[in-house]
C-alpha cells in the first residue's frame, strides 16, 4: 500500500513531532521511512560562505537524523530507516525525492523551522501539495501542557485511517478518492463519513429555487458511494448540508471526531491547468484533523 513514506524535516521540535507515528505506519504497510533534509542556500548565506554553511549544516542534520533513525525505529517495528540531505529550493527537493525514491507517500507539517501557532499552511507544504503526484498527509500538530510546558503533539496518527471524512463533489476527481478508500481495507479503517456540500455561494439566490430538486439528486449519488463503502466492510454515514464547502467539512471533522480528512486535490470546477482545488485548499490550511489530499491520476500500487 504506502511502502515506502518520505518525512520532509528541518530538524525543528515541529517536524521531529510528526516522527513520532512512524512505528503506527506498519499497519498502512509501511517497509521504509525516508527521512529527507533540504538546505536552502538562500538561508545559509546570511551567516558565512555557502560552501561553509552547507557544509556545517549538512554534517549537523546528518548528525540529527542518524539519532532519530536510532531513536524512533527500533528492530522491533519491521521498517527500514534512511536519511538524504539535500542542497536547494526545499519544495522542489522534495518532490525531487519522491520520484526518484518512488516514494508512495508524503507525510510533513503545515509548518516548521517558522511554525507559529494558528498560523496558515507554510510555503514548502503548500508548493508540494500543490504540486505533488504522490499523496500528501498533512499531520495536524496541537499543543498540550505537560510538566508545565507547551509541547507539540502530533495528532491522530496512530490509526490515522480509522475513521475517514470524505467530502465529495461527484467530480471525476474526488470519485478518484473513492477508489483509494476502496483499497484501505487492511489500514484499520472502521467507518468512513461521506459529505456533499451544497455550496450556497453559487446557489443562492440564482439557483434557490432548485435546492430542492439538488438534494434529492445528491441524496440517490451519496446513497450509491455509500453502497460500495459499506461492501468493504466499513460502517458509513451520510451528511448532505448547505453552506460553504470548506466551513462545513472543518465542523463536520470536529463533530464527528474524524481522523482523517481525505479529499482529491481538484473538484468539479478544476481545469486542465489549475493547481489545487479551492475547496481542497482552503481545508488544508485550516485543518482541524490531519489531511490526506489524492493529486488527480494517481493509481494505488501494491
Amino acid at each position: 500500500m504506502f511502502k515506502k513514506i518520505l518525512f520532509p524535516i528541518d530538524c525543528s521540535l515541529h517536524s521531529n513531532t510528526i516522527l513520532g507515528s512512524i512505528p503506527y505506519l506498519k499497519m498502512v504497510g509501511m517497509e521504509e521511512a525516508i527521512l529527507l533534509h533540504v538546505i536552502d542556500p538562500a538561508d545559509a548565506v546570511q551567516w558565512e560562505s555557502v560552501e561553509e554553511a552547507i557544509a556545517g549544516r549538512q554534517k549537523k542534520a546528518e548528525e540529527k537524523m542518524v539519532e532519530i533513525i536510532s531513536e524512533v525505529l527500533s528492530p522491533h517495528t519491521g521498517i527500514r530507516g534512511r536519511h538524504i540531505t539535500a542542497v536547494g529550493l526545499p519544495w522542489q527537493v522534495i518532490l525531487e525525492t519522491a520520484e526518484e525514491e518512488k516514494a508512495s507517500l508524503i507525510i510533513m507539517g503545515s509548518h516548521g523551522r517558522s511554525y507559529m501557532e494558528g498560523a496558515l499552511l507554510g510555503s514548502v507544504t503548500n508548493s508540494v501539495i500543490r504540486k505533488t503526484k504522490i499523496p500528501v498527509i498533512i499531520a495536524k500538530i496541537l499543543f498540550v501542557e505537560s510538566d508545565g510546558e507547551r509541547k507539540p503533539e502530533c495528532m491522530g496518527m496512530e490509526k490515522i485511517f480509522r475513521k475517514i471524512l470524505y467530502p465529495t463533489d461527484f467530480s471525476e476527481y474526488s470519485m478518484s478518492v473513492l477508489n483509494v478508500m476502496e483499497n484501505l481495507e487492511t489500514a484499520g479503517v472502521e467507518e468512513v463519513v461521506i459529505t456533499h456540500i451544497q455550496d450556497t455561494r453559487k446557489l443562492f439566490p440564482h439557483l434557490q429555487h432548485r435546492l430542492e430538486e439538488f438534494n434529492r439528486i445528491d441524496s440517490e449519488r451519496l446513497a450509491k458511494i455509500r453502497d460500495r463503502l459499506e461492501a468493504c466492510g466499513y460502517k458509513v454515514t451520510i451528511f448532505l448540508k448547505e453552506g460553504v464547502p470548506f466551513v462545513e467539512i472543518n465542523k463536520i471533522a470536529e463533530e464527528e471526531d474524524v481522523s482523517l480528512i481525505m479529499l482529491s486535490s481538484q473538484g468539479k470546477g478544476a481545469v486542465k491547468e489549475a493547481l489545487m482545488g479551492s475547496v481542497s485548499e482552503s481545508v488544508a490550511r485550516d485543518h482541524i484533523r490531519p489531511v490526506m489530499i489524492i493529486p488527480k491520476n494517481w493509481e494505488m500500487g501494491d
